[in-house]
């Protein structure tokens, strides 16, 4: 019986040293394996530039994802192997135990989430799609469909292009991946931003592009096998490494950003600020309120809404329809807010966000005519389209004669004066505008049966597009887009269209009351003469008074006997002479900034002013000149005086008389011709009043008044004429 208790003592003790090995061993192993074992070894690839790769100078195994982890080793104080591996074995090894970690850009899905574990992400980034540059098939995950990918087989992305539709070839690496795709054997590739800008940034390749977004972010970590351990102390690191900066540090020498998670370095907020082209005359959507006369609208407040999401001011550019897509290339502005139509040419050449307006196509007529029932009654038809407009040239496709207007409310206007037959315009627009006039004269006749998705436009490759998609996503989260749209345009109009025909709501609303006509003009006659005082005059002048001594240096040069100087004058009044006014002003506006010179629009439009002035003037004061008698010239040589002394004393004086008839024809066509320079965005006399008529459609009553105080800016100036003659006169013999 004591031998049985002492076999079953013994036994006890054997259990309990056992146990307590173990209890030993496994709390070792859950605490600290990493710092334990002294060693991390690290599985990674090796051509993946430039996340593992070898430098090709030294021959040394370096990267993004080689960098974090040597310094993961630093601060767990234990030495870093590298066993390289190719990708798609990658996480056989792993199991394998051949490597504690995978630290080559794992991104991490729900997948791998339960096989394996996954340390918080050290990159943040999302996916993308890579086209050849001249490419533009493909511009979103839907086109995918039917095309060949190149991906990893294991990667997440080849998942991503899978579900898309596409068919997908199997590669080792996203640089055999992009050859495939120059050399044209594939159509596209699925991978992430990070990866691409990277890659993009390092070989300044223009044959590839990123022809859109996937819509899903991408976050990539450390993988260790499931139950590993390694996790606290992973996490631990890379939480040390992003507080001291050093993974920030190691992102910008690789990736040349900082994609360590924190917020990605973007372009509108480093500027502070965000500049909106818009056009000022398009009601609902971009126009001044006849009450306040500040700029409002569906797409002004739009606008405003994105910048308070970026915490940035914006300031509003207004520029008419027609000049607008000029001025963006000429860096006027950042983005063009004015329901900018989102098509294939204009995203070939444009980064257009996405929608934030959606609606479709309608054809407007006379509400007597029925002679227009569908697109293909358009054939023969006159209708009245801005120029730059996508219907523009669904009219044009479908035979109409289309008459070039600057906007909607010129085109309504034109048709309730019978002088076009239709106009073909975005849904949106035209409910909004029924509901706001309650206009019966005009109906919607027929579809266009093409859907219309209105987007903020950039210059190509801006870098806006993620803030701004972020922006609207947000604001369409939020609700405010929809609050936005409900406000200017009656309907939620800010995704899909909805069935049917979009209705007026809030019929509990107090309609703001109609002023009529004589009330419109009383309420902006200061407005008018505030923009002839501040604007108009002081351009007609400065232009003038410039022009005149270009004009007298022009003339004396047309004069000299020095061939060369007067071959040069010759020519520039030819120039001056021989070219449209508004084209000299588009040159020195719009054509300037692509060769470096960015002028403001006043200066922009006094240096066109005074230079056609100077070409014009130019003959008048040379004839003037030539009119003196030659008696003149020799007298006054008699008397002691030079060239320039004869002619201040002597000639000029005298030619004075003769040219100031025609000199005060050219000042009075200077005002008049002020008007041109509302193209160049300077807000002028007639530019008010396009503003102040747009949201009114009383254009008769504005521009009538606007042409009143031309006519008397224009009398004025006739009088001091009449005056200025008179006195030259006095001494001039009968």
């Amino acid at each position: 019986m004591s031998h049985l208790r002492r076999a079953m003592l013994a036994v006890l003790i054997v259990a309990a040293v056992i146990l307590g090995s173990a209890a030993c061993g496994s709390s070792t192993t859950t605490s600290d394996p990493i710092a334990t074992a002294g060693v991390l070894r690290v599985g990674t690839e090796g051509v993946y530039s430039p996340f593992s790769y070898h430098d090709p100078a030294t021959g040394q195994l370096v990267g993004y994802d080689v960098d974090v982890a040597k310094a993961v080793g630093d601060k767990l104080g234990v030495k870093v192997e590298f066993v390289e591996t190719p990708w798609d074995s990658m996480f056989a090894a792993l199991e394998a135990n051949r490597f504690d970690v995978v630290a080559n850009q794992v991104t991490i899905n729900p997948e791998r989430q339960a096989k394996y574990d996954l340390s918080q992400p050290y990159t943040v980034g999302e996916g993308v799609i890579v086209t050849r540059a001249n490419d533009d098939s493909i511009t979103t995950l839907a086109d995918v469909k039917g095309k060949t990918a190149a991906e990893n087989a294991t990667s997440n992305w080849s998942d991503v292009a899978r579900k898309a539709g596409a068919n997908v070839e199997a590669v080792e690496g996203f640089t055999q991946a992009i050859t495939l795709l120059n050399q044209g054997r594939v159509d596209v590739v699925i991978n992430d931003s990070i990866a691409v800008y990277a890659y993009l940034a390092e070989t300044g390749d223009k044959s590839v592009k990123i022809s859109g977004t996937v819509g899903e972010k991408s976050e990539q970590g450390f993988a260790a096998r499931k139950d590993s351990g390694t996790l606290p102390e992973l996490n631990k690191a890379l939480g040390e490494l992003r507080a001291d900066g050093t993974l920030a540090k190691i992102s910008q020498k690789y990736l040349k950003a900082d994609a360590t998670g924190a917020p990605p370095s973007t372009p509108i907020r480093t500027a502070g600020v965000l500049r909106v082209g818009t056009e000022g005359t398009y009601s609902p959507f971009s126009y001044h309120d006849p009450t306040t006369g500040e700029l409002t609208g569906y797409d002004v407040d739009v606008a405003k809404a994105i910048g308070e999401n970026l915490g940035v001011p914006v300031q509003f550019v207004e520029t008419p329809w027609d000049s607008i897509f000029a001025a963006l290339e000429a860096n006027r502005f950042d983005i063009v807010a004015n329901e900018v139509t989102i098509s294939p040419e204009r995203q070939a050449k444009y980064d257009l966000s996405q929608p934030y307006s959606v609606g479709e196509g309608v054809i407007v007529t006379r509400a007597n005519d029925d002679s227009i029932t569908s697109l293909a009654d358009l054939k023969g038809k006159t209708t009245a389209q801005s120029t730059t407009s996508n219907w523009a040239q669904v009219a044009r496709d479908a035979g109409a004669n289309v008459e070039s207007v600057e906007g909607f409310a010129q085109a309504i206007t034109l048709l309730n004066q019978g002088r076009i037959d239709a106009t073909v315009n975005d849904s949106i627009a035209v409910y909004a505008y029924l509901a706001e006039t309650g206009d019966k004269t005009v109906k919607i006749a027929a579809k266009t049966d093409e859907r219309s998705e209105q987007a903020l436009a950039a210059r190509k490759d801006s870098g806006y597009l993620p803030e701004l998609n972020g922006a609207i996503d947000a604001l369409r989260a939020s609700g405010k887009l929809a609050e936005i749209s409900q406000k200017y345009l009656k309907a939620d109009a800010t995704g899909a269209p909805q069935g049917g025909t979009p209705q007026a709501s809030g019929g509990g609303q107090n309609a703001p009351p109609v002023r009529s006509a004589w009330q419109l003009i009383l309420d902006n006659l200061w407005p008018l003469a505030k923009a002839a005082i501040t604007a108009t005059i002081p351009l007609t002048i400065i232009s003038f008074v410039v022009g005149l001594v270009i004009a007298l240096a022009v003339a004396l040069a047309r004069l000299s006997p020095n061939v060369i100087l007067a071959g040069v004058a010759r020519f520039y009044i030819s120039v001056i002479r021989g070219t449209p006014l508004l084209v000299q002003l588009f040159i020195v506006f719009y054509a300037l900034p692509q060769l470096g010179v960015k002028i403001d629009p006043f200066p922009a439009a006094v240096i066109a002013f005074s230079l056609n002035v100077g070409g014009y003037a130019a003959e008048i004061i040379r004839s003037a000149i030539l009119s003196i008698p030659k008696g003149q010239w020799e007298a006054a040589e008699t008397i002691g005086f030079n060239y320039v002394g004869a002619l201040r004393r002597i000639i000029l004086p005298q030619a004075a008389r003769v040219a100031v008839p025609p000199l005060s024809n050219t000042l009075i066509s200077l005002v008049k011709d002020t008007s041109l320079a509302s193209t160049i965005l300077v807000t002028e006399l007639l530019r008010q009043a396009q503003i102040v008529a747009a949201p009114t459609f009383e254009f008769f009553a504005l521009y009538g008044t606007a042409a009143a105080y031309y006519w008397v800016i224009c009398l004025v100036l006739s009088f001091g004429q009449g005056r200025l003659e008179h006195r030259l006169e006095r001494y001039v013999a009968r």
